[in-house]
C-alpha cells in the first residue's frame, strides 16, 4: 500500500484573497500578489519572488505590513513553510545520498566521488529523532560513566601548551 499524500513541499498553497488596492499598471495587482506568493513558495526568497513579479523586496514588505493584509501575510507564511519543507527534503536527500563531485585526471573527468556531510547527518538525526539522538544523550553518557563533562574539559584545556608555537606546557 502506497501513500499518495503529497509531501509538504508539494502541497498546494491555500487560496487567499488579494488585498484590494487602487488599480495601477506597475503596482500590486491581484495577479501579481498571487504570482508573488507562488514564486515565494518556489524560491523561499522574498527578493527573488519580488523580482519575479517586477517589484522590489521593499515593496513586498510594505504590502505585508499593511493593516488590511492579514490574508496576504498568511499566504506569505504558508509559502515560506512550503519553501522550508523543500529545503528539508533537499537536506535529507543530501544526507542520505551524498553529493557527487567530479574526479579529474590530467584535465579529463574520469568519474565522480560521493561526498557525505556527517555534520548534516548528525543534525538531521538529532532533529528528527531527539529521543534517540538528542543532546541530552551526551549528558546521560557522561553521567552513566561518572564523568563530569565540565571537569573533563577543564583537564583537557590544562594540558594544552601555553604558547602553541613553543610546544611548552602550561603547568
Amino acid at each position: 500500500m502506497t501513500d499518495d499524500t503529497p509531501s509538504p513541499a508539494r502541497q498546494p498553497l491555500p487560496p487567499f484573497a488579494p488585498i484590494p488596492l487602487r488599480a495601477r499598471h506597475d503596482g500590486w495587482t491581484p495577479q501579481r500578489q498571487r504570482a508573488f506568493i507562488l514564486a515565494l513558495a518556489e524560491t523561499a526568497c522574498v527578493e527573488e519572488a519580488a523580482a519575479h513579479v517586477g517589484l522590489s523586496r521593499a515593496a513586498a514588505y510594505a504590502l505585508r505590513r499593511r493593516p488590511d493584509a492579514a490574508a496576504f501575510r498568511e499566504a506569505w507564511d504558508a509559502a515560506l513553510d512550503v519553501g522550508v519543507a523543500r529545503l528539508s527534503e533537499a537536506a535529507m536527500a543530501r544526507a542520505l545520498h551524498g553529493v557527487a563531485t567530479p574526479v579529474f585526471y590530467q584535465g579529463e573527468q574520469i568519474g565522480e566521488r560521493r561526498r557525505f556531510d556527517e555534520k548534516l547527518t548528525m543534525f538531521l538525526l538529532r532533529y528528527r529523532d531527539p529521543r534517540r539522538y538528542g543532546a541530552w544523550n551526551d549528558r546521560e553518557w557522561y553521567a552513566r560513566h561518572g564523568i563530569d563533562a565540565d571537569q573533563t574539559l577543564g583537564a583537557a584545556l590544562s594540558r594544552l601548551p601555553a604558547d602553541p608555537a613553543s610546544g611548552a606546557d602550561v603547568a
